[in-house]
């Protein structure tokens, strides 16, 4: 019997910055297996309090775009906030990531598992995510850099 998972596609969770304040991201797609595709975006919140009741995000605003583990989402070390409202998978896309500069990857949207990888420009490469499945500690220290001090 499958356990339920205390988040579900289109949740808003607030991530434990290293040094202090936390950033939102949003569930975009689970796999049911501990992998998530993340949107993170800013500003920096000093506390989970101050999260807004209505929260609006642009896809397009996201400040990174993640394939990572539960285990911060599944520990509520990364507590669920909030909601998109008027969630819509088709709008929270699986975006194609590179690896190496030149390898785009594509991922089944449903399964969060490769299905094609191809050589591409560096330069289409270095626009696109960054491929990978990160843990998450790493995302945590990623989003802190990204924040700066």
């Amino acid at each position: 019997m499958a356990r339920k998972l205390p988040y579900s596609p289109g949740d808003i969770f607030a991530v434990p910055l290293r040094d202090h304040g936390y950033a939102l991201g949003v569930v975009a797609r689970a796999n049911g297996k501990g992998i998530v595709l993340g949107y993170f975006f800013g500003p920096r919140l000093e506390s989970i309090e101050e999260v807004p009741k209505v929260l609006a995000f642009e896809v397009d605003s996201a400040i990174k775009i993640c394939r990572c583990g539960d285990l911060g989402l599944i520990r509520e070390e990364w507590p669920v906030v909030g909601r998109v409202e008027s969630w819509d998978p088709a709008r929270w896309t699986v975006p194609d990531f590179c690896r190496d500069e030149n390898i785009r990857v594509v991922y089944d949207g449903d399964s969060l598992s490769m299905s094609r990888e191809e050589r591409v420009d560096p330069r289409e490469g270095r626009l696109l995510p960054q491929d990978g499945l990160e843990g998450a500690g790493y995302v945590e220290i990623k989003l802190t850099r990204l924040f700066g001090p």
